[in-house]
């Protein structure tokens, strides 16, 4: 005897997932690219601000009088960017998860842009030659004293660089989370638009099935019309025979014999 088989086909389950389930895995993964987005955003600011802080730089000035005296140059000092930028990155935060679509996209071009401008001053610090004039400049060296050597810091540089670094990347996010925004739901929709799309369904539905009564009602037509065509004409035949039969009768002529036998 043969082993019974099982009739379901193998292969992946056919079931359709509900849409409530994809909405709320959607949502999810949303809420997850949010939290990294506050994350790098916020780790960025901290670097900037945290930067701004710092001493970059110690500037020697001597006036020839007394001994030379050491300036110290903050960050603040060297760029006054740094704070405004990391309030402005905080505030893309907000801005992220508030936003959809093309005005996140511009958020994250924002985000960008604030990134490679707190960039620039870290640079300068970090590749230039010659700063003692221009950290003499930034604090306001007195006139009477003469800029002698100055000490940069390479480790404020450094963590603006990574800061930098954070807020690209959460800009890279947020162009993510736009790309898989899914366009705007029918309850976002003004109640004159929803009513107007309301109608053109209802209307569309209604002509539908106007559309498939007449063709059925028509169909009905066809059958009953050829099926009574059919069955008159028989019987006009058969009726036509049976008169012509007794008209030959009553001349006198034998219908059962043809022509050529008379």
């Amino acid at each position: 005897m043969s082993e019974p088989t099982d009739p379901t086909p193998a292969g992946p389950d056919p079931t359709p997932v509900p849409a409530s389930t994809s909405a709320a895995s959607a949502r999810a993964g949303r809420g997850r690219r949010l939290g990294i987005i506050a994350l790098l955003l916020g780790l960025a600011a901290v670097a900037f601000w945290s930067a701004s802080r710092m001493t970059w730089a110690e500037l020697i000035g001597a006036d020839g009088l007394a001994p030379p005296r050491t300036f110290t140059v903050k960050g603040s000092d060297w760029t006054p960017l740094l704070t405004p930028l990391a309030l402005v990155l905080l505030a893309g935060i907000a801005a992220a998860a508030s936003l959809r679509g093309w005005a996140l996209r511009l958020t994250a071009i924002v985000v960008a842009a604030v990134a490679v401008l707190g960039l620039l001053p870290a640079l300068t610090l970090l590749t230039g030659d010659d700063h003692t004039s221009y950290a003499a400049d930034v604090i306001d060296l007195p006139n009477r004293y003469q800029a002698v050597q100055v000490d940069t810091s390479i480790l404020p540089g450094l963590i603006v660089c990574l800061g930098t670094a954070f807020a690209v990347l959460g800009a890279v996010v947020m162009l993510q989370i736009a790309s898989r925004d899914a366009p705007m739901s029918s309850k976002y929709k003004s109640p004159a638009a929803r009513r107007a799309e309301l109608e053109e369904q209802v209307f569309a539905q209604r002509a539908a099935e106007k559309k498939a009564a007449t063709t059925a009602s028509a169909d009905a037509e066809n059958e009953s019309g050829t099926a009574a065509k059919s069955v008159p004409a028989a019987e006009t035949d058969s009726g036509n025979n049976e008169r012509l039969l007794w008209d030959a009768l009553d001349t006198g002529d034998d219908p059962t014999i043809g022509p050529a036998d008379r």
